[in-house]
């Protein structure tokens, strides 16, 4: 199997995004269940730089005239699929955080009423 420059230099792109994801998990900087999207990705990456066949395979079956079309697709639905997760995200956080200050100002409440009793 003959490798392209660009099938190698995607390769070793991949690989080498794969080993910055994990350094930041294991700085503690990226938690491991947001990591295995990106871990997904580099992989995906890498197996379609090593075997393209399929990527066109599945272009063409899919009705995409050219393959780069293909990937921009999938790379747009990818980025979107990333959008929606860190909006859901951040919203469950805000709902928590909205929650920890009701919780906080109730607790000062009843701290202050009977600093006020005593």
């Amino acid at each position: 199997m003959m490798f392209s420059i660009l099938g190698l230099v995607v390769a070793l792109c991949s690989i080498l995004f794969a080993a910055a994801v994990c350094i930041q998990v294991a700085k503690g900087r990226l938690l491991l269940k947001y990591s295995l999207l990106w871990l997904g990705l580099a992989l995906v990456a890498c197996l379609c730089a090593i075997f393209p066949a399929p990527l066109f395979g599945l272009a063409y079956l899919l009705g995409f005239n050219v393959a780069s079309n293909f990937v921009f697709f999938l790379a747009l639905f990818f980025f979107m699929v990333i959008a929606l997760s860190l909006s859901i995200i951040v919203s469950k956080q805000q709902q928590r955080a909205k929650t920890l200050v009701q919780e906080l100002a109730l607790l000062e409440h009843r701290l202050n009423s009977n600093d006020s009793r005593a």
